[in-house]
């Protein structure tokens, strides 16, 4: 099972690489969406994208614009990962899967890519 996590913070690609390869997923990361974007178009088809909203170069609200008008991409489920004050009515905005609250905890970013990837 494949997952795409966008972060603009290493610290975070890495912890949640680790969390997510330590349970069996296949991970690809992209410190911002024109990245993922373009890991995307390769091919890729994660069961889930994790994605930040607050980004250079293409940050989570211009990546969800393209997602979506992307019709192979649209149907993929993408979790707001974010500390943003209103994450909730981000993700509503977004018509996101799901919300997970920075700092991640580990439980919880399993227990929603669980939701999602089988």
């Amino acid at each position: 099972m494949k997952v795409l996590v966008v972060d603009d913070d290493y610290a975070v690609l890495d912890s949640v690489k680790d969390v997510l390869e330590d349970e069996g997923y296949e991970v690809f990361l992209a410190a911002n969406g024109l990245e993922a974007l373009k890991e995307l178009r390769k091919g890729i088809r994660p069961c889930v994208i994790l994605l930040d909203l607050m980004m250079p170069v293409m940050n989570g609200w211009e990546f969800r614009e393209e997602q979506l008008q992307d019709g192979g991409l649209a149907a993929i489920p993408t979790i707001i990962v974010t500390a943003h004050n209103k994450a909730e009515e981000s993700a509503a905005e977004l018509k996101a899967a799901s919300v997970i609250r920075k700092p991640v905890q580990p439980e919880a970013l399993l227990e929603t890519i669980g939701k999602f990837c089988h």
